[in-house]
């Protein structure tokens, strides 16, 4: 599902709590103002990785989750 991976440079918070994009990144996966993004962390408590992702791509993520898993319990009721 996520077959690439690319780093794209880093970035600083601002006073405001603000971030900007990479120009390279926004350029290649075409994120133009406006855009809706997600931003979610995972992982331990004082330790959590940030992500930002395409509010519509949580969508798809979760259909991809919801097909795997059916998957998954067909061949569990199949054993």
């Amino acid at each position: 599902m996520f077959p690439k991976h690319q780093f794209y440079g880093s970035t600083t918070v601002g006073e405001r709590g603000q971030i900007v994009l990479p120009a390279k990144l926004r350029e290649e996966l075409n994120i133009e103002p406006g855009d809706k993004l997600l931003v979610l962390t995972a992982g331990p408590s004082g330790n959590e990785a940030v992500m930002i992702m395409r509010a519509n791509a949580l969508n798809d993520m979760v259909k991809h989750m919801n097909r795997h898993f059916e998957d998954l319990l067909e061949q569990a009721n199949r054993e």
